[in-house]
Parts: C-alpha cells; sequence; structure tokens
C-alpha cells in the first residue's frame, strides 16, 4: 500500500499518468489479478495438505456404555444388576505403500501450483496489452481532435475572408453561407471526435478499475516511425516460447496430466499401512464390589501393532476406466499446449505485419501531406484571386484533413504494434 501511496502522489504532482503508471495502478487494483492471487494462495494450502498426508495420523477415543436388567456374570448364570463399562483408546495409522499415489499427488499439485503462478502472469499481461491499446487509442483520438480543431481554425479564417471578398464585390455573397456552413460542418466533427476522445479516456479509467476522474490525462509518447524491429516473426517466436506464461502453463499443464496417469495407474497397486493402537477398559456393577478404576485401567492395558494389506482384485473397472480417462485427458492438454504455441505465432506474426502494414502507410502518407499542404496553398491563393470556388476550396481542405488523419492512424497503429513485437521479444511493456 505505500508503494501505492507514493505513487499516487507522484501521479497527482505529473498530473499526465505515462503508459508505466497506467499498467502499475491497474496490476495493483484489477480484480482478476487480486482473484487468481487467491486462487493461488488456495493451491499452496492444498499442496501443504498433500504433503502432511505422508505423515501418520492419531486419534483418540473413549466409549461409555451403561448396562439395565438381567445379565450374564462371571458365574455363568443371570441375575438382575445395573453395570457401566468405559472404555479409551489411542491409536495410529501410517500407509508405507499405495502406489506411489501420494509421491506423486504431491508432484502433481506442486505443478498445477506453478500452473496458476503462470496463469498469474497470462493475466498481467493480458490487462498490460489492454492498457497500452486504449493508451495509444487516446493518443490517436487526441490527434484527431488536433487535426479537426485544424481545421475550424482554417474555415472560419476562410469565413473571414470570403466575407471581405464579397464586400467588395469579388465574390457571390452566397458563397458565405457555404463557408459558414461548413464552419458549422466542423464544428460537428471537432464535437463528434471530441465525444470519441472521451469515451476512449472513459474505458482506460474502467480498465484501471478507478472511478470517473474528470482532470485524468495521459502523456504523449513520441517515437521514429522510420525504424523498424530486426528479427522475422519466427525469431521472435523462438524467443518467446521461452518466457511467455501461456507457453509455460500449457507445458506445465501437460505433466500435470502425466502425473494424473500415474496417480490413476496407482489404483492397481496393493495398499500397505502399518497402524499401532493401545486401550484399556473399565467396569462398575451394582450391588458388587469392584476394582478401583486405576487399578482396572493398568490390568485391562493393551497394546496393538499391526500390518495392514489391501489387494485390489476387481473394482467394477473403475481404476481402468479412470485410467483410460487421465490418458484422453493427457492427450488434450498436448493438444492444447500445440494450439498455444500456434496462437502465439500467429499473434506474432499478425502484430509483425500489422507494424510493417502501418509503417509503409505512414511513409506513403508523408508524400501525401506534403503534396495536399502543397495543393492546400494554391488552393488558398486560387480562392483569393477568384478563381476558386468555397465548395473547391473545401474539398483540398478535407483532404488534407484525411490525409493527416490516415497519417495519425498509422502512426499509433506502428507504436502499438512495434510495442506489442517488443513485448514479445522479451521487452516489458512498462
Amino acid at each position: 500500500m505505500g508503494g501505492l501511496f507514493f505513487l499516487l502522489c507522484n501521479l497527482a504532482a505529473q498530473e499526465a499518468w505515462s503508459l508505466s503508471d497506467c499498467i502499475r495502478y491497474a496490476l495493483e487494483n484489477n480484480l482478476d489479478v487480486k482473484r487468481q492471487h487467491k486462487e493461488i494462495e488456495r493451491q499452496e494450502i492444498q499442496q501443504q495438505t498433500n504433503i502432511l498426508n505422508r505423515l501418520p495420523d492419531l486419534n483418540a477415543g473413549s466409549t461409555q456404555k451403561f448396562d439395565f436388567g438381567r445379565s450374564l456374570n462371571r458365574e455363568n448364570t443371570y441375575n438382575d444388576v445395573n453395570s457401566q463399562n468405559s472404555s479409551f483408546s489411542l491409536t495410529t495409522e501410517a500407509t508405507l505403500f499405495n502406489g506411489m499415489k501420494t509421491l506423486h499427488t504431491i508432484a502433481r499439485q506442486q505443478l498445477e501450483l506453478k500452473v496458476h503462478h503462470e496463469n498469474l502472469e497470462k493475466i498481467r499481461n493480458d490487462i498490460s496489452m489492454q492498457i497500452a491499446v486504449c493508451y495509444f487509442q487516446i493518443l490517436l483520438n487526441k490527434e484527431i481532435v488536433n487535426i479537426a480543431h485544424e481545421q475550424i481554425t482554417l474555415s472560419r479564417e476562410l469565413e473571414e475572408t470570403t466575407v471581405e471578398l464579397a464586400l467588395h464585390g469579388k465574390v457571390a455573397s452566397s458563397q458565405v453561407y457555404d463557408v459558414q456552413a461548413q464552419v458549422a460542418y466542423d464544428e460537428l466533427t471537432a464535437t463528434k471526435a471530441q465525444n470519441t476522445l472521451r469515451l476512449s479516456v472513459v474505458e482506460l479509467i474502467q480498465l484501471l478499475e478507478m472511478e470517473d476522474v474528470g482532470a485524468f490525462d495521459i502523456q504523449t509518447i513520441g517515437e521514429d516511425v522510420g525504424s523498424f524491429i530486426i528479427q522475422n516473426p519466427y525469431e521472435i517466436y523462438t524467443l518467446a516460447r521461452q518466457f511467455m506464461p501461456q507457453i509455460k502453463s500449457a507445458e506445465l499443464s501437460v505433466e500435470s496430466s502425466e502425473r494424473a496417469v500415474k496417480i490413476a495407474r496407482s489404483g492397481y497397486y496393493p495398499v500397505l499401512s502399518l497402524a499401532a493402537g493401545i486401550s484399556s477398559s473399565y467396569y462398575h456393577f451394582s450391588n458388587a464390589a469392584n476394582i478401583s478404576f486405576g487399578n482396572q485401567v493398568e490390568n485391562n492395558l493393551q497394546k496393538t501393532v499391526y500390518l495392514s494389506l489391501r489387494i485390489p482384485l476387481f473394482d467394477r473397472l473403475s481404476t481402468r476406466n479412470a485410467v483410460r480417462t487421465a490418458r484422453k485427458n493427457h492427450e488434450e492438454s498436448s493438444i492444447i499446449a500445440d494450439q498455444a504455441g500456434k496462437t502465439l505465432y500467429k499473434e506474432i506474426q499478425k502484430a509483425y505485419y500489422d507494424a510493417l502494414s502501418a509503417q509503409e502507410k505512414y511513409l506513403s502518407t508523408e508524400k501525401a501531406v506534403y503534396a495536399n499542404m502543397e495543393a492546400m496553398r494554391y488552393a488558398l491563393e486560387k480562392y483569393n484571386a477568384g478563381k476558386f470556388t468555397a465548395y473547391e476550396y473545401n474539398e483540398v481542405k478535407l483532404k488534407l484533413a484525411n490525409c493527416l488523419s490516415e497519417q495519425a492512424q498509422a502512426k499509433y497503429e506502428w507504436m502499438l504494434q512495434k510495442k506489442l513485437l517488443d513485448f514479445y521479444s522479451g521487452i516489458p511493456i512498462y
């Protein structure tokens, strides 16, 4: 909690949240992460239980019995007498051999505990990726809002120019209304862009498990889109297989299913147990002389040590079916492990080619943006000279806005996919 308090104070001071700040905060407060921690704690308790099952048990027992009416006495005759009998016992039993079932159960539980740790890492990675996607979406939406406001500025400047030209009779008065309509349309576009930005911020706040924060903002990330990762998808995949939790979890599940087969096969073996016990009793008869409690307990003391062997002969084929089921589960876990590897490779391959496409698109839009800026400059000159209508000018302005938007989309798409590829290569997202 101390670290979290420091983080909150630090974020409050700097106002804008970085990607690292967002991910760290989410990992500390996400409910799925907390739930998985509880599951790990439960698995640790189960592991401790399995280990302690190797120890012998110890049980104490006592019985109090009362008899009334006619009963057989020491002279082998019946008479009316009331009696009571107290018995005490202390027993212990330990399993010496059960087909290695206990050993395999402990080993399997240890593997299951590791699986849950890897699942926790998988949850943390998924949350980090979700935060990164939402973070870059906000950056894109902010840039689109800036582009929309720039369009409003250009339209208002055009409105002032058009009014001036109309006063001097250089353009028709109707063009003033056309330009004013364009200003209204640009303002509507900016409002839509602002609403989209607001919704993306709300989505990030929800991922952070925070209450709505009105002044919430994020930091800008700058990176050269011209650079690109050197490794190809298969090289990145080879690295990722060594540490990605979904791969390690699947491989551990295969090992766990192998142990499950051995546990099921232990049902074919006999069970050998060692037991020991000590017991005594006390008898009291009405209308008769009774030996004292202490003397009776000492005289009736009995000690027992014995071995118990249980050999399975026929269990209605339940062990055979348990083994067959465990083997099917093992085969299924192997298939799931193969599928996890293929899924990871597809994710890396998609991120790689998405990044490559975004980079190529960005480089293409650089040329398009420059060309449209030049076209915009010439269009403004022609409009001021009365050789362009407001409609024609707005067409050129709209093309420039579209190019800028596509360039922003390519930029942040590349940055996101590059971040994911770095992550698959072993570089943390935050």
